[in-house]
């Protein structure tokens, strides 16, 4: 079973996308603003889909995604999917980070098939093989 955590300062929509992901089979969690969404990262046993608002209080999107690329470890494990309705407003720095780290971005409306198939896409990311190495660079090495 997939884990989504939903990190957006609207309840509305974090039900929203409970109520579209849970009946697909998703286990969906909620945090409303980036610092608890931060924290709840920090403590997950497992590499999960999240769902990160740009714009929020305490912490936003650019703040999470800031505090991941300089933790690195487990934080990085996690997939991660920019929910905006202002993605032309992205600062450069933000689009570098989002580049720099393979994020994805959904834009705000979005509507249930578009959601559940960036949700879908994440897992198989996730449930892809990971190397500590490219497969190329070792072989040969038992000659």
């Amino acid at each position: 079973m997939t884990h989504v955590q939903v990190i957006d300062d609207s309840s509305s929509l974090r039900q929203l996308v409970r109520a579209m992901l849970e009946p697909e089979g998703y286990t969906v969690a909620e945090a409303e603003n980036g610092a608890e969404g931060l924290e709840r990262l920090r403590a997950a046993e497992q590499p999960m889909v999240v769902l990160l608002d740009y714009q929020m209080p305490v912490l936003d999107g650019a703040g999470v995604l800031t505090a991941v690329s300089a933790d690195g470890g487990a934080l990085l494990g996690h997939e991660y999917i920019v929910i905006s309705a202002n993605t032309s407003t992205f600062p450069e720095s933000f689009i570098e980070l989002l580049r720099s780290l393979s994020i994805r971005i959904l834009p705000k409306p979005f509507d249930h098939a578009a959601l559940v198939t960036v949700v879908s896409q994440a897992k198989e990311r996730l449930d892809a093989p990971r190397f500590e190495t490219a497969p190329w660079e070792t072989a040969g090495e038992d000659e």
